[in-house]
């Protein structure tokens, strides 16, 4: 084959969609000769439509990974070609039998669990000293506001801190370039998905709302403070935005490249659940107390901020479903605008009833099982009605997603 040498080549293999990465001896001519090689000592992508590394929305004129990687090889070579593109198709490398040796790497989804303990660990690290800093310029009369910073609130500041300083070298560290090697691509339909997830959510929120004021499981406050609209608005474009960007966007396309699509999905909801209920815990600690060790004690505290037993179960369940629907739907849409107008209209509605109604029901479980109190900051609904809205919400998407047409069709959807 003349000069040799060693290339990683990654595609979608036919299977699951997932990608194959593997070292291969083919001849450096061939290459140089392929108009698909981006250099032969850099890494060789295989590709289809999109013509760069990542995902792609389909293989060019239906060629699949193998049959383009076989195209770098000679063609006296069948019966090694033929083999190949089985093995590429079934995701499979064998070294021993093709010259190929499977090229082993830390798996992207990996890579956001080490980010995030990374993150996590500096926070906790860094927050001691930003709190000494504090109180002794609040003692030496500088700053007088720094002392009112409680400990926790310092330390979820460094957290959040932390996750934002390391998010862009994370990226780069998994290898994000574009949308598209996210499963994302430009949505011709971003406004009717963004409004028809607004009003979908919200809609069906405010039929549980007034179905439970008709029931008797809510009433009408007394002094309705109608000016926290003002807040609750952009609180829900922001956090709507966020989430969706980082767990709908980053996490679960991450996740697509070495996981199957149930699989991400599964990965990518549990850590939405798990998210909303980590938080430090609220302890009062002396300043003269804090050591340097205490950002970690007060991380792994977070079981005291956890709601009881039956509200965590409801709680966690309707995040699970509202998870599930939020990836489902940037997957069918391939983009971001339907997920940010569900979840934007979830948490309009869910907070603008939580300012408006309460809870009838005696205790702090409200009606239980079926409409409980609303957990984190009133954007969680609890029990088996919101449940059911919720899945019926889920239905409504489907059901959007497979009778509106799109331009270009998701393979993922």
């Amino acid at each position: 084959m003349g000069e040799v040498g060693l290339f990683s080549i990654e595609g979608p293999t036919l299977r699951n969609k997932k990608f194959v990465r593997a070292p291969i001896f083919v001849s450096k001519k061939r290459l140089s000769d392929n108009p698909l090689c981006i250099g032969w000592e850099d890494r060789y992508s295989v590709l289809g439509a999109g013509g760069r590394g990542g995902p792609t929305d389909k293989p060019r004129q239906g060629r699949n990974a193998a049959t383009v990687v076989c195209s770098t090889l000679p063609r006296s070579s069948g019966v090694l070609r033929a083999g190949l593109k089985g093995l590429l198709a079934a995701g499979i490398c064998d070294a021993l039998r093709l010259g190929m040796t499977r090229h082993r790497e830390f798996p992207p989804f990996g890579k956001i669990l080490v980010y995030l303990a990374t993150a996590l660990a500096i926070g906790a690290l860094v927050a001691p000293p930003i709190f000494w800093a504090g109180q002794s310029l609040a003692s030496a009369g500088v700053s007088e506001w720094l002392s009112r910073f409680p400990f926790h609130r310092v330390l979820s500041r460094c957290l959040q801190v932390s996750a934002l300083v390391l998010l862009v070298p994370s990226l780069v560290w998994i290898g994000l370039r574009r949308p598209a090697d996210l499963y994302l691509r430009r949505n011709p339909l971003a406004v009717a998905d963004l409004l028809f997830g607004l009003v979908v959510s919200v809609v069906l929120v405010a039929v549980v709302a007034f179905a439970g004021l008709a029931v008797g499981w809510f009433q009408w406050r007394a002094d309705i403070a109608w000016s926290g609209l003002g807040r609750i608005v952009p609180t829900a474009a922001a956090v709507s935005v966020v989430e969706e960007v980082v767990l709908r966007g980053v996490v679960l396309g991450v996740c697509l490249w070495s996981l199957p699509r149930i699989a991400a999905i599964a990965v990518t909801t549990f850590l939405f659940v798990v998210v909303h209920f980590i938080k430090p815990a609220k302890t009062d600690i002396a300043p003269e107390a804090v050591r340097w060790w205490s950002g970690f004690a007060e991380a792994v505290r977070f079981t005291e901020t956890l709601p009881p037993g039956a509200l965590l179960i409801f709680g966690a369940a309707s995040l699970f479903v509202a998870g599930w629907i939020l990836a489902t739907a940037a997957l069918g849409t391939r983009s971001l605008w339907l997920p940010i107008g569900l979840h934007a209209g979830w948490v309009f509605a869910q907070q603008t009833t939580n300012l408006a109604l309460q809870n009838t029901g005696p205790g702090p479980a409200g009606s239980l099982p079926w409409v409980g109190p609303n957990l984190v900051s009133g954007a969680v609904p609890t029990g088996l009605i919101p449940l059911a809205a919720l899945v019926l919400t889920g239905v409504v998407v489907r059901l959007y997603l497979r009778h509106v047409f799109r331009p270009v069709a998701s393979h993922l959807a």
